[in-house]
């Protein structure tokens, strides 16, 4: 059985597009759009010759890969964004907390809205204290004591 030429530009525009999905990357998908396109041109009559055939595949698949891929990659992997200063995104900085444990040498433990969280301090803390929350770092926060005001600071205002 012997196959119309068309077919195997169609057959490797196939082959192409699902190798897609095994190897990932959004580059294989372009050299198989391309080989589908010029199988379809082939087919319906405006390529019959094989030096345009490879002329029009190569400069689908170069032009598809350099200025689609760029878009179609943005939309779907999406884009990586720098954070700008210091977020602290679980919302935990400028809260207070209450020593669980007393700190030894500059660590220990705090209590926050019911979770035992690792704490660190460069001052000594004892179980109680009442501490404010200036740093999270992944499951470890940092601390310092909360500012106690006495009465007479505030009548001094």
């Amino acid at each position: 059985m012997d196959l119309p030429e068309y077919s195997y530009w169609i057959i490797a525009g196939l082959a192409l597009v699902i190798a897609e999905f095994a190897i990932s990357g959004l580059v294989v998908i372009f050299f198989g759009i391309a080989a589908l396109l010029v199988g379809s041109l082939k087919f319906i009559g405006l390529l019959d010759d094989t030096t345009w055939e490879l002329t029009v595949f190569a400069i689908t698949s170069l032009l598809s890969l350099v200025f689609v891929r760029r878009v179609l990659n943005d939309k779907l992997m999406g884009r990586e964004q720098q954070r700008e200063g210091e977020e602290d995104s679980a919302g935990l900085i400028g809260h207070r907390a209450t020593v669980a444990e007393a700190f030894a040498k500059g660590t220990g433990t705090v209590n926050y809205r019911g979770a035992r969280w690792q704490a660190q301090c460069s001052h000594p803390l004892n179980p109680g204290d009442i501490v404010r929350i200036t740093q999270h770092e992944g499951l470890w926060l940092t601390v310092e004591p909360w500012p106690v005001i006495s009465p007479q600071d505030t009548q001094k205002n």
